[in-house]
């Protein structure tokens, strides 16, 4: 084909491991200058892009309150994310809320060396590393994990986390999350002590599961806190938990779904 000058193919399919296409200098003319026949010479418009759409569902707006009157909120989303290009006055209305994780066991931690030295010895103490990420590092929210409690943890008393709480309570005042180990047993007894005792604020148990909803969900209810859902990344068991919260007397406005992510 090196010597062809034009060649036409109908109906003929081409298979190729690779295949080059060489455009001659004076085969290119631009889009400008071009012409079609009987029409002349093609202009350009300016156009302005516009994409009209609506949605129907909005997201329910959740919010945290501290015992001395700081509040934070989430959701309320009525377009997907990002989606802000539709227009001012569809933009969702507060944006997410970054949570920084501290642990009750950051000094036996099998962290880099580099980690270690830049945090020091506030990871011996969850109330100073809460107050560190804040201080420093401009942490929105404080994810505390108990993971001592869990008996292959070091089985530590539910006690020992409750005053850890206090302390971070007492060190920063964005919103805290109430996390936990995942030992199911000592997870409950763990809510059942810091849900009373924080009753003033309004914070977050993360997490109710299959394993634990009848028992942490009403703990929520009870004393006015939102609880973090959570179930298999997938959308009959995600609609069955949130069912069984309402049921269960859990305001929409206290349900946060953790939905996990997709495993290959």
């Amino acid at each position: 084909m090196k010597e062809t000058e034009e060649i036409e193919l109908k109906d003929v399919d081409l298979f190729a491991e690779y295949l080059e296409f060489q455009m001659l200098p004076q085969m290119i003319v631009s889009a400008a200058q071009a012409t079609l026949p009987g029409i002349g010479k093609a202009e350009w418009a300016d156009v302005k892009f516009k994409l009209d759409l609506t949605y129907p569902g909005k997201i329910e707006t959740v919010e945290f309150v501290r015992s001395n009157g700081k509040k934070a909120t989430i959701g309320g989303e009525v377009v997907p994310p990002f989606y802000n290009f539709l227009g001012l006055d569809k933009r969702n209305p507060n944006p997410p809320l970054v949570t920084y994780d501290v642990f009750d066991m950051g000094s036996k931690m099998m962290l880099p060396k580099p980690i270690k030295k830049e945090y020091g010895e506030v990871l011996k103490n969850p109330a100073e590393w809460a107050k560190f990420a804040v201080d420093k590092f401009g942490a929105q929210c404080i994810t505390f994990h108990s993971l001592e409690i869990d008996p292959a943890m070091g089985d530590a008393p539910v006690s020992q986390s409750v005053k850890y709480l206090e302390d971070i309570l007492q060190a920063v005042d964005v919103p805290v999350i109430i996390g936990c180990s995942g030992n199911k047993k000592k997870d409950i007894e763990l809510f059942e002590a810091v849900a009373p005792i924080t009753e003033s604020e309004v914070l977050m148990l993360s997490a109710a599961d299959k394993a634990t909803w009848e028992e942490v969900i009403p703990l929520a209810v009870k004393y006015d806190h939102n609880c973090l859902l959570w179930t298999s990344l997938d959308l009959n068991n995600q609609i069955k938990m949130n069912k069984d919260a309402l049921e269960l007397g859990l305001p929409r406005n206290r349900i946060v779904m953790d939905p996990t992510c997709a495993t290959a």
